[in-house]
């Protein structure tokens, strides 16, 4: 699962690059918090589900205008969730 994991969090930082009409604050933020996402998988006391949680809250006012990228963030938070650590 953490390939898959790993596989999805990149093709994100992929369609973040390619929006073009997004405050580009914005997209360097989320790609901070998938490097931190992918970065705190390592720590023996990481908590998935709230990891998947604040990844929600995140990505959530995107639905409506990106709704490819909100589908694989999704993904992202559904693995997270899945991973029971």
């Amino acid at each position: 699962m953490r390939s898959e994991l790993d596989a999805t969090i990149a093709h994100l930082h992929e369609q973040l690059a390619d929006i073009d009409d997004l405050d580009p604050a914005e997209i360097e933020r989320l790609k901070s918090e998938l490097d931190e996402i992918r970065e705190t998988l390592d720590e023996q006391d990481v908590n998935s589900a709230s990891l998947a949680e604040r990844w929600k809250s995140q990505v959530e006012h995107f639905r409506e205008s990106y709704p490819v990228l909100t589908e694989n963030a999704g993904r992202v938070a559904d693995m997270l969730s899945q991973m029971g650590i």
